[in-house]
């Protein structure tokens, strides 16, 4: 089996960016509010507000979700990279002993 270990660094790498730029994302939007007033004075007006305000507070969960998933991603691949590295440096330490013992 081969492993592309640079690939994984480098996937984490990306994952991480998406990470920031969802955090980003997420945290501009939550700074953002929405006015009554924009909707206008009839009755409809208020329950659509409450209905975009519900929205808007769903979107930030969710691209806050999705940044704090993006980490994961980033930091399992990092560790996934780390592992497949150290397994080859052994395998070859124990194949070189193989060797030298013949």
């Amino acid at each position: 089996m081969q492993v592309n270990t640079d690939g994984l660094r480098s996937g984490a790498g990306n994952s991480f960016s998406a990470a920031d730029h969802a955090y980003e994302g997420a945290s501009s939007l939550g700074r953002v509010g929405i006015g009554s007033s924009i909707f206008g004075e009839i009755p409809a007006a208020t329950s659509f507000h409450e209905a975009v305000t519900g929205a808007h507070g769903r979107h930030v969960k969710m691209i806050d979700s999705h940044s704090q998933r993006l980490g994961t991603v980033g930091d399992k691949a990092h560790q996934a990279a780390a592992d497949f590295a150290d397994m080859e440096a052994e395998n070859e330490a124990r194949l070189d002993a193989v060797d030298d013992s013949i």
